[in-house]
């Protein structure tokens, strides 16, 4: 009878010990293990199930298994945040940590993740400067023109022979200019392809 009373106490005991003496233990990360990311990360942050001590660090590594530069770490509580020295390029990366527990135990671990972030490329820039360069044409025609409409009313009949062969010029221009913007767009998508 005094065992089961013995072995009772007991299992009720240890029914009800807090947390606290249990071991710390990685909770959560942002991002989270085998989460493809679609734009731009700098930070990192590893949630622990309890407080860990300074020294907790982690490296993340790309595919190629070079080591990602860290600018800091900061802890706080149960999370610890890396930030990285510039945002993660498109890649599979693994975060290996290393941290201590409260109760001075060591921690370690991975978990990996994939950056897929949109990236403008130079053809977009290119096909962008391309129509600011037909807009600004278009823009410096009409201003020809209307200087043009404004000396051809205080002149004779001759200045309108000027004046179409002006604006038949310019849209030869525009017209020169719009397919080679094209046309350099479309090879540079072909070679990227």
């Amino acid at each position: 009878m005094l065992k089961q009373l013995l072995f009772t106490l007991v299992a009720t005991f240890l029914l009800f010990v807090p947390k606290t003496y249990g071991h710390t233990y990685l909770d959560s990360t942002n991002p989270t293990d085998g989460a493809t990311i679609t734009e731009e990360l700098q930070t990192i942050d590893l949630v622990y199930s309890g407080k860990i001590e300074e020294g907790s660090i982690f490296k993340v590594l790309a595919s190629d298994g070079s080591e990602m530069a860290m600018e800091s770490f900061t802890i706080n509580d149960d999370v610890l945040t890396g930030t990285l020295a510039s945002p993660l390029p498109n890649d599979t990366y693994t975060v290996e940590w290393d941290s201590i527990s409260q109760d001075g135990h060591p921690l370690s671990g991975s978990f990996s993740f994939t950056i897929n972030a949109h990236v403008a490329s130079n053809t977009d820039n290119e096909t962008e400067s391309g129509a600011d360069t037909s807009e600004q044409i278009a823009s410096d025609v009409s201003k020809i023109v209307d200087t043009l409409k404004t000396e051809t009313d205080s002149e004779d009949g001759n200045s309108i022979w000027a004046l179409i062969i002006v604006i038949a010029i310019i849209l030869l221009v525009i017209t020169v200019v719009t397919i080679y913007s094209y046309k350099r767009t479309y090879v540079k998508r072909k070679k990227n392809k």
